[in-house]
């Protein structure tokens, strides 16, 4: 498959890497950012043409699969065009802002019969793998509660570094950016919430939203969980993690980026150690994972959990804590939701 990126940001590394281990699966053909020097230094280091105008340079290099690596505001925009100009696409988490952008990607990834897959990269982690195996067989029993916790440094260097970052329009906060990850997770395991109650506050970094949050999840069946997420670590990154408890067992991915089994109580004795990565970052190892899946879907037709149609979901729950944040009341996902400070 012929791919095409939008984007030379931080993340822009981990596709290359994934990229450059599937080069029997995928050739780059093309390279777009607003940044000149960004761009001019990618297209030389990939010796391949870089493009001011992505529109022109997916209408040039005829790919059949876009890469967006854009600010999560701009998601919205650029995949409506790539869709517009028929290509399957790859976007950065979250998939979008608004939730009306994203019943519109929606309608028309339909319209176009193209696919919209997510970056969820986290989910092929063997931790992650593994805890969803065993819950899926029941070997947990009935889950009836689950914690995330986020804490995760990013100073006001990082913040600095693009004018974009930490914006309501082109960002969020840690919730939107950063630990979308763990929201997205412990919805999958989880189920879709009834109510969520959030307080957000800025501690540290100097940003338009919040650094860290607290979360109350209410659940089907009287199952509940809670979220502690945070960007104000100091001086490095120290876990990102979910742990369950259920009527059989307990279990805790952790690490900082969900890669190791901290425990995991069932009556069977568990081999823990040959499920731990040591990655050298958040990023983990998961992004060439994630390209071999979006690959397979592609040629097979199948349906992936990555989808834009399953990611909305997530759209759905960040707004929601968000809008309970703002008003300071628990949020009901039976009534319409929509957070004032990320737009309708």
């Amino acid at each position: 498959m012929k791919i095409f990126l939008i984007g030379c940001g931080r993340i822009l590394k981990k596709h290359l890497d994934s990229i450059k281990l599937l080069k029997n699966n995928l050739t780059i053909v093309g390279i777009s950012d607003v940044n000149k020097k960004k761009l001019n230094y990618f297209s030389k280091k990939l010796k391949v043409e870089g493009f001011a105008n992505y529109k022109k340079g997916i209408n040039i290099t005829k790919p059949d699969l876009v890469s967006i690596l854009t600010p999560s505001g701009n998601h919205a925009e650029h995949i409506i065009d790539v869709l517009n100009l028929g290509k399957n696409i790859i976007v950065e988490k979250p998939m979008c802002l608004k939730i009306s952008d994203g019943k519109k990607i929606i309608k028309l990834a339909k319209l176009r019969k193209k696919k919209v897959f997510v970056v969820m990269q986290n989910k092929f982690n063997l931790p992650v793998l593994k805890l969803r195996n065993d819950i899926s067989k029941s070997k947990f029993g009935k889950i009836f509660h689950a914690s995330v916790i986020v804490r995760w440094k990013r100073d006001q260097d990082y913040y600095s570094r693009d004018s974009w970052r930490g914006t309501w329009k082109l960002d969020g906060g840690v919730v939107s950016n950063q630990a979308s990850h763990h929201l997205d997770l412990l919805r999958t395991i989880m189920g879709e919430p009834i109510s969520v109650f959030a307080k957000s506050s800025k501690h540290l970094a100097k940003i338009q939203c919040e650094d860290t949050a607290l979360i109350i999840f209410k659940f089907k069946n009287n199952k509940t969980a809670i979220m502690e997420a945070t960007t104000a670590m100091r001086p490095y990154d120290v876990e990102g993690s979910l742990s369950i408890l259920g009527t059989k067992g307990s279990a805790k991915v952790g690490g900082f980026a969900l890669n190791k089994l901290e425990y995991y109580n069932l009556k069977t004795k568990q081999n823990l150690s040959r499920y731990d990565t040591n990655p050298k970052n958040v990023y983990g190892f998961g992004h060439v994972k994630f390209y071999k899946h979006v690959i397979d879907t592609i040629k097979s037709r199948r349906k992936s959990e990555f989808e834009a149609d399953y990611a909305i979901k997530t759209v759905k729950l960040i707004n929601a804590i968000y809008k309970s944040a703002e008003i300071n009341k628990e949020v009901f996902f039976k009534k319409k939701i929509t957070s004032n400070k990320l737009g309708k």
